[in-house]
């Protein structure tokens, strides 16, 4: 059975508005704590964080695995990943947030067959061993669609 649960908007504001303190107000010179960059041809952004915004949030990945699962009455192999890696965007569709690199992440559209206790599993999405947001994956979230909770 899938189970959809949004994440509060309000969440994503307070976690965006945190993100946007990461930057200390010390010097100009500081970095912003996260750089948002376009992905050509995609509407999806890619975006760096300085350590100190990993750190601050609490940036937390694991990898994509295979697992012996029951889907649709099935058994068989199947991706799957913790459900907390998991991000609702606001029309409902599911993603992920990949690591591509050192401090820099990409969300990346899952298709979710199940969700059992704290694992979805998925019909596709990552590669296997792929590095997944699993703590901190609204807050990038926040970050990417520019939600700071600033007015």
């Amino acid at each position: 059975m899938l189970t959809k649960n949004p994440v509060p908007a309000a969440c994503v504001i307070v976690a965006a508005a945190m993100l946007a303190g990461c930057g200390a107000a010390s010097a100009h010179t500081d970095p912003p704590p996260a750089i948002v960059r376009a992905v050509p041809g995609s509407a999806v952004k890619e975006l760096h964080l300085t350590g100190q915004a990993i750190q601050r949030l609490g940036i937390s990945t694991r990898t994509v695995r295979v697992a012996k699962v029951t889907l649709d009455g099935h058994s068989g192999p199947h991706k799957v990943i913790p459900y907390s890696a998991v991000v609702y965007d606001n029309d409902g569709s599911t993603w992920t947030y990949v690591a591509t690199a050192p401090r820099t992440f990409l969300r990346q559209r899952i298709v979710v067959g199940a969700i059992n206790g704290g694992t979805a599993i998925l019909v596709s999405g990552p590669a296997t061993g792929a590095a997944v947001v699993t703590v901190g994956a609204p807050e990038l979230l926040g970050t990417e669609y520019d939600i700071s909770g600033e007015e």
